[in-house]
């Protein structure tokens, strides 16, 4: 009896429980509170990244610069000074090359009686020259070549200008400057090189002067040099030094 009672009352509170429930809901359907939630984050999440988006702006236009050319002055041409003139008589009365020398790759030239107190230029064959006044000896002149220079016979052309276009003067001189010295190595003994002395000899050939230098010491010939040409049409004697 007291089983049947049970079972009635039990059936009592499920169909109570059936009555409360919401006529809108589908019994059918499960309610899944958590996939709820995620849906309506998930809704929130999109409307507020829509409102974040910023609307794109319209690109500037590009707006075209045009310089105006800017006028620049006109250069002004200023008049090239004209050379100062030099007034040039000539040199003095026995002009000539008295020697040559080299000093720290240079070659020096000097000559007597050019007379001159000005600044000079020159040519010996192909080489360039400066010439200036001996400030010591007044009417000497002394040229200088930028480089070592190994001749004798040389012809030489003076200028006014440096361009080497006012040709004032020419002539031809024997510079001496080449190393023709012979040593006579078959007379040495061990007193070489004491109580040395010179002779020198000068010649005319063609109307040309040479020379002919000798040398000895103690042991006898010591060396010899000379310019003595090799051909030549006649022999016209002895003459004063010409070097």
């Amino acid at each position: 009896m007291r089983k049947i009672y049970a079972l009635v009352l039990s059936v009592s509170l499920l169909a109570g429980l059936l009555a409360c429930v919401p006529s809108e809901v589908n019994p059918q359907e499960s309610f899944d509170p958590v996939e709820v939630t995620l849906q309506a984050l998930d809704a929130t999440a999109t409307a507020q990244h829509t409102q974040e988006l910023p609307s794109p702006e319209p690109s500037p236009t590009p707006t075209e610069i045009i310089s105006s050319p800017t006028t620049l002055p006109t250069a002004t041409e200023s008049p090239t000074p004209k050379p100062t003139t030099i007034v040039f008589q000539g040199f003095l009365e026995q002009f000539r090359l008295y020697r040559a020398w080299w000093l720290d790759g240079k070659t020096y030239f000097y000559f007597l009686n050019a007379g001159i107190d000005f600044t000079m230029f020159a040519t010996a064959d192909d080489f360039d020259l400066v010439c200036e006044q001996d400030p010591d000896n007044l009417t000497g002149m002394i040229c200088v070549a930028e480089s070592r220079i190994e001749e004798d016979e040389m012809d030489f052309v003076f200028y006014l200008d440096q361009e080497h276009e006012i040709a004032v003067h020419e002539a031809s001189f024997n510079a001496q400057l080449m190393d023709n010295i012979v040593y006579h190595h078959q007379f040495d003994c061990p007193d070489r090189g004491k109580n040395v002395s010179c002779e020198s000899e000068y010649r005319l050939y063609d109307g040309r002067c040479y020379y002919a230098h000798t040398c000895y010491d103690a042991c006898g010939l010591y060396y010899s040099r000379d310019n003595l040409p090799k051909v030549y049409r006649e022999f016209q004697g002895f003459t004063g030094p010409c070097n």
